[in-house]
């Protein structure tokens, strides 16, 4: 039980990137423990539909 216990305590958190193109656009979500590796990913604080296809305000993006 206890090893079971561990190996769900043990998961890295999850963090929430979107990519934006060159003008500013929302394109896409990914989350993941890491930083997808290409440019244009950008930590945000949040995951939201209405987001895609449009500038993201600034309150949306992390402070790291």
């Amino acid at each position: 039980m206890r090893a079971l216990l561990q190996k769900f305590a043990s998961r890295p958190q999850q963090r929430i990137f979107a990519c934006l193109d060159e003008h500013g656009i929302c394109r896409a979500f990914h989350q993941s423990a890491q930083p997808p590796g290409s440019a244009g990913w950008h930590e945000v604080t949040e995951q939201r539909l209405n987001w895609l296809g449009a500038r993201l305000p600034k309150s949306a993006f992390t402070s790291r």
